[in-house]
């Protein structure tokens, strides 16, 4: 039985993508063939990925295979409905899955068996979205060995690409309101590599976090686990591990209550006192529902009970 993770581009640098390798690794080190599927099988640069990638070659016609797809890509969901291999989705963001919903289809439509999901979040939507298809939650993962504390610089750090009117915006205002901070530096994370971003964010300080209708996304959690001090937006799916103790967090559209919240996060990042000590302890107690070993366990077990019906 051979498992194929079918994977969107790897030059475009998203958590998922990290994710669907995590995924296959993981299972090959439980003694699956898993590899990932490429549209020009080419293997991402921006993170370290120890398993097989090919091309359209690997597909074969046989129950022996079986395919897990991205929610969000309704030609290639559409490509293989009739065609004879297993059928798994990967559920990264349910805002994204309604693309492969023409016409309030189901995925069973597809002839997906199994739903795989990132977070809870997304599993409630799933079963209720995609009634009678059987789903289990495979809660993302923190890398300790990557994302940790390291010597701080006072630096206000920000992935703009999901906001990025708004990134400019918060930024003036910011400035603006809070003169005594004009002299904090900023740095945006782009077009960066997995060891870039962790050596980035392990140094600063702060982290403005950009989320816009996202899944329960890593970036918040390894922000808090490298140590910075997080404001800003849940993206809706970061609720699963937002809370008043381990953030700033405010409204989706609340831009002004954004920028309170961001000068809230630096006068902490400047304490070391009892208040930043809980905030240090609410944010270890997060991550700690978030390590390999519970990922390991959720893909062991889901994938025991996917490949015995």
């Amino acid at each position: 039985m051979r498992i194929i993770f079918l994977c969107p581009n790897v030059e475009n640098i998203t958590g998922g993508i990290k994710c669907i390798f995590r995924m296959a690794a993981t299972l090959r080190r439980f003694g699956y063939d898993a590899v990932v599927f490429e549209p020009k099988g080419l293997r991402p640069k921006w993170f370290a990925a120890d398993v097989p990638v090919f091309g359209w070659e690997v597909f074969r016609p046989t129950r022996e295979q079986v395919l897990v797809f991205p929610e969000d890509q309704p030609a290639v969901l559409q490509f293989f409905a009739n065609r004879p291999q297993r059928k798994v989705v990967y559920c990264q963001n349910h805002f994204y899955a309604a693309e492969s919903m023409p016409d309030s289809r189901t995925y069973a439509d597809y002839g997906v068996s199994h739903i795989l999901c990132s977070g809870r979040t997304i599993h409630e939507y799933c079963q209720y979205r995609h009634p009678g298809i059987p789903s289990y939650v495979i809660p993302v993962s923190v890398d300790p060995q990557r994302f940790y504390p390291r010597p701080k610089k006072e630096r206000i750090v920000f992935l703009p690409r999901k906001r990025p009117v708004e990134a400019m915006y918060i930024r003036d205002l910011f400035r603006f309101n809070y003169p005594h901070f004009r002299q904090v530096p900023w740095l945006p994370l782009e077009k960066k590599s997995e060891a870039e971003i962790a050596q980035a964010v392990g140094e600063s300080s702060v982290f403005l976090v950009l989320h816009r209708l996202d899944s329960l996304l890593l970036i918040g959690l390894e922000r808090m686990a490298s140590g910075c001090v997080v404001a800003a937006f849940t993206g809706i799916g970061g609720r699963e591990y937002a809370r008043p103790e381990n953030g700033f967090w405010v409204d989706e559209d609340d831009l002004a209550g954004c920028v309170r919240a961001l000068s809230e996060a630096v006068w902490l990042s400047r304490d070391s006192g009892p208040r930043r000590e809980a905030y240090d302890k609410a944010c270890a107690q997060m991550t700690s529902q978030y390590t390999p070993a519970t990922f390991e366990e959720a893909i062991r077990n889901s994938w025991e009970e996917i490949l015995r019906s």
